[in-house]
This record gives structure tokens, sequence and C-alpha cells, in this order.
């Protein structure tokens, strides 16, 4: 497909310090995002890359320097991976695209042509061998919203090819330590599942139930797993990441001075600082005591794993 170049801006982004009673090293970095979702560590370049959603743009943070760059998009974009070093790959409104941040060059890969004209693409994860690409879709009604959504999986050689459907909000994919485990949720229905996972050929097994989270307990959103196993989960309902077994047993609820996260990333140079990336809803009169639409970080006693390049 023909590629587009897109204008870049770069600025500084201010980082507050904020008490908390037990999140280590709390700080909010005040980046204003309207959806920000999709956080990516790149340990090359020691840098958090995301998405804000609606505001159609790919960010870039340089904690150690405090410089925020960001990508215009001309379409809105759903979940992100990084790609070979200076690229990332993209989940836009239809199609998966690849963004070279030297240029700005965007370049279209793959088209998502069966999805329904109320869904778009969202949430997605590269595979621990960096040989696949699974991601979701979602009814983007603002109301009566249809599970129409699916997973899907693509390599650099396609085509797509859909792994399960009948979800309303795909979100939470992620993969255990060994990578034998794909995790997914579905954000409307407040349900995440675990299903046997296939790296040589990218396929799925049955998904079976993880466990249920709901409005009070934190609907699921984006989600990480860390190095022992356990599934990180954005509560995002209920202002929280949640801490689940692989079992699916809750194990820690971690409040956060945001009303809506959506996603945890592991970051920092062993992969022990979180990075949570968060929303604004239409009509919140926003406080200076909530961090919504920034992005916050703190540290954790356990690491995360190493984010795979899609190759």
């Amino acid at each position: 497909m023909t590629p587009n170049d897109l204008p870049m801006e770069t600025r500084r982004a201010e980082r507050v310090g904020l008490p908390h009673p037990t999140l280590t090293g709390l700080h909010a970095w005040r980046v204003g995002n309207r959806v920000g979702e999709a956080p990516c560590w790149d340990a090359e370049t020691q840098c958090l890359l995301w998405v804000d959603i609606r505001a159609t743009a790919v960010l870039r943070l340089n904690p150690g320097t405090a410089t925020l760059t960001t990508w215009r998009l001309p379409e809105v974009v759903g979940a992100m991976g990084l790609a070979q070093p200076g690229s990332v790959l993209l989940a836009l409104q239809r199609s998966l695209a690849l963004l070279d941040l030297e240029t700005g060059q965007l370049t279209r890969l793959h088209d998502a042509t069966d999805e329904p004209e109320n869904n778009r693409l969202n949430d997605g994860k590269v595979s621990p061998s960096g040989r696949w690409f699974v991601f979701g879709s979602m009814d983007d009604s603002a109301t009566d919203k249809q599970p129409s959504g699916a997973l899907y999986v693509a390599s650099r050689q396609g085509p797509l090819r859909r792994l399960w459907q009948g979800l309303t909000v795909a979100n939470g994919i992620a993969f255990s330590p060994d990578g034998g485990t794909l995790y997914f949720s579905d954000s409307f229905a407040g349900r995440i599942w675990h299903a046997a996972w296939n790296e040589t050929e990218g396929l799925m097994g049955t998904p079976q139930l993880l466990c249920i989270s709901d409005e009070a307990a934190g609907r699921p959103d984006g989600a990480a797993v860390d190095a022992q196993g356990s599934y990180w989960s954005a509560g995002v309902s209920a202002g929280c990441i949640n801490r689940f077994a692989a079992d699916g047993r809750p194990q820690e609820k971690m409040a956060v001075p945001c009303r809506a996260p959506t996603m945890p990333c592991f970051g920092g140079p062993h992969l022990h600082d979180v990075y949570v990336t968060s929303l604004v809803r239409a009509g919140w009169v926003l406080s200076p005591d909530q961090h919504d639409g920034d992005v916050l970080s703190f540290s954790s006693p356990v690491p995360g794993l190493p984010t795979a390049r899609w190759r």
C-alpha cells in the first residue's frame, strides 16, 4: 500500500511525584491523553511508547530526559507493538501498518476486511518469539454494543487469521513466561480467559474462563504478565490494577490515582518499573488528585517480561 509521511512533535513532559500508602516511587507524567493505551517498553532506547486512541497518535517518552515525542496518525489506532528497531507495528481502524519513527513513514500491511461497519481493531501483543501479532477487535458503537469482536493473528507473510469470535470488546492480550498460554479478556463482559498457545504455528486452543472481574472489582482492560506468571489487569472501571495468579486467584488490588487505568507495562533497565496508561471520559471534571489521561509509573518488587519485537 502507498506509504504516508507523518508529522512529528517534541516537547518536555512534566513529572510529578505522588505519595501513596502502598505503591513505591509513584509518579505521574502529565501527558494529557484522551485514551492512552498499548504501552510498550523499548529496551534498546529505554523509552516508553504508547498510543492515544481518540487523539489518533503514537507517543514516545524518554523517562531519563522527560522528552515526549508525538506522531499524528490519519485515523484511529487501537493497539501497538514493537517491530524492528526504529519502527512500530500499529493496529489502525481496520488494518495493520508499520510506522518508521525516524522518517514518519506509515506503510499499511494487512486489512481486516471481514470486520462489521461499527467495529475497529483494539488491543494486541507481539508473541514471545516475535513471529506473531495477536490482536482483537471491538464494537465501537456508543450504545447497544454487540458481541461482534474477534481475536486475530498476523505474521509478516499474512494473511490475517481469526482465532476466536463473539467478543464485544477484545482486550487484555498477554502471554505467559513460557509462551505456552495466551490470555485475553472482554472488557464489556468483565471476563478473562486463558488458552493454550502454539508459538510455532500461531494457533490457540479452546479458551477457558480464568476469572470474572466486574464493575466494582474493575472491568478488565489491557494487561501484562510478570516474571512469576501473574496476570496484571487494568481495572478500568475501578481505578486499580488487579494482579491475578496464573490459576485466576486474586493476589493484589493496587489503587492508582486515576479513575480509568487502561493498561500496565513493565519497563526500566531491569523491568522493575510499571507504567500505566489511562483515559478521560467525556464529561469528567479533572481534579489535581486524579491523574486521568496521564501516564503513571511505580516500582514493582517482581520484574516483568521483555517486550518482544515483531519480525
